[in-house]
């Protein structure tokens, strides 16, 4: 079948109905569910072929938080489901106002390497869930992944309600000229750029979760030691390979010296026997990722790791004194690589974040109230933590998502519900009374009544 005829047969089941009722709906997660579970050490083991992600990690934040989604949309999607009734003004009366939660149609989701299954089916349990057929493109960049997601749909769903597609740029952009009704993307500003302009052709909406350069504040008040344990901590899953993870610290010039003692405290620790891709640690995807994080590291001050092996795609967790100006700081490193930028002031920190393009995520460290609120309100983020990293996402009752640069749109908990399906808003009226004032002709008397009536 080729991709026409996917979307073709997707939007003719659409059409039919077959998603929408909540038993349908309930039917599918019960199966993705059933079928995780079964497959979970298939799909750990295919990541770990792509990229040495170790089992833990990988049934962590790949398997585990997949199974959670479903377990929240299982439990409360009949009640989103649920027209939700409204007020009327007095100019309507009588009438009764109602919002449908009505699913969107047939829609593309374009998951990532770094989390191939969690960014793939995550934002796919939020589509099912609203009554939604869907076509998947899993990563091309972690291969082993790709196929195994595709085996585990082909053999056990309806590929007119739900298919993976496979390839790569010439796959992707025969998908984007199909008449999708929502376009949900993961992965890099320049990719989402591209899905964007094609999306806008044909009208699509769009989700873009992208990402940036996530910054780690570390103010003159921070704890160091939890601080520096949990930046670490953020950085070192996945080798760094993680939208959200702290892609630099910026710290209080007071508070340098002892995060660099606390980091060679920190580490060691994480890593008493040694750094074993596969085991306790992940290999960097590939080779060119792995030349451009060495030419990063070739060209920057380390100060505290910084070995590298090419055999293995190895790059050890590695601390840089950097400013604002050095090559590392132009792009979102995706890797193991964190650059320590000193401040002086707090206006030194609003100022320099709030004109740079917004980060997909903000780490605050600090126990300043008046602070805190001095970042939150000046400086542009998708989400974030303060006195932590990355935990917001475990969070499902707080969208996940960007702003600007880093992406547009949300999902996560009811907040996928709510991304895959549209507000249909319907006034209900009696066909009595009927009252000649809203009829033409219209007088002087009739607008006298009107301002009498409503104004």
């Amino acid at each position: 079948m080729t991709i026409q005829e996917l979307v073709t047969h997707q939007k003719e089941a659409f059409r039919s109905g077959e998603t929408r009722p909540a038993k349908s709906r309930e039917k599918t997660l019960r199966k993705l569910k059933s079928l995780i579970k079964k497959k979970e050490k298939e799909l750990c083991k295919a990541i770990e072929t792509d990229f040495g992600k170790p089992y833990f990690e990988s049934y962590i934040t790949e398997i585990y938080t997949v199974l959670h989604e479903i377990d929240i949309h299982l439990k409360n999607f009949s009640s989103w489901m649920k027209p939700d009734s409204v007020g009327s003004p007095i100019v309507t009366f009588p009438s009764k106002g109602t919002i449908y939660n009505q699913p969107l149609g047939t829609v593309l989701i374009i998951g990532a390497w770094n989390y191939p299954v969690h960014l793939t089916l995550m934002p796919l349990i939020g589509a099912i869930s609203a009554g939604n057929t869907a076509i998947m493109k899993p990563s091309e960049l972690a291969p082993e992944t790709s196929a195994t997601l595709k085996k585990l749909f082909d053999e056990n769903f309806d590929p007119t309600v739900l298919a993976v597609v496979e390839g790569a740029v010439d796959e992707t952009t025969e998908l984007l000229q199909q008449p999708f009704d929502h376009i949900f993307f993961t992965g890099s500003t320049r990719v989402g750029k591209i899905v964007m302009k094609a999306a806008a052709e044909q009208l699509i909406p769009v989700t873009l979760e992208m990402g940036g350069k996530s910054p780690a504040i570390v103010h003159k008040d921070a704890n160091l030691e939890v601080a520096a344990k949990r930046i670490w901590w953020g950085k070192t899953m996945n080798a760094g390979q993680i939208c959200v993870a702290p892609d630099f610290v910026l710290i209080h010039e007071s508070q340098k010296d002892e995060f660099i003692r606390q980091t060679k405290k920190v580490l060691p620790a994480f890593f008493g026997d040694g750094y074993q891709p596969g085991e306790n640690y992940t290999q960097i995807v590939n080779d060119d990722h792995f030349t451009r994080l060495k030419n990063l590291l070739d060209n920057s001050t380390i100060i505290v790791g910084g070995i590298t092996e090419k055999e293995t795609r190895f790059i050890e967790p590695t601390l840089i004194d950097a400013s604002w100006n050095d090559e590392i700081m132009q792009e979102e490193i995706f890797g193991p690589l964190l650059p320590l930028i000193t401040y002086q002031n707090d206006d030194d920190v609003v100022e320099e974040l709030a004109y740079r393009p917004s980060p997909l995520a903000l780490y605050l460290f600090s126990d300043d109230s008046a602070f805190q609120n001095r970042i939150l309100e000046g400086v542009p983020f998708g989400g974030g933590c303060i006195n932590d990293t990355i935990n917001h996402l475990g969070n499902h009752h707080l969208p996940f998502g960007g702003v600007g640069n880093s992406g547009m749109g949300a999902y996560h908990g009811k907040t996928s519900f709510e991304t895959f399906s549209r507000k249909q808003s319907v006034l209900k009226k009696p066909t009595w009374p009927d009252p000649d004032l809203r009829y033409p002709p219209y007088n002087e008397t009739k607008l006298n009544w009107f301002k009498k009536l409503f104004s």
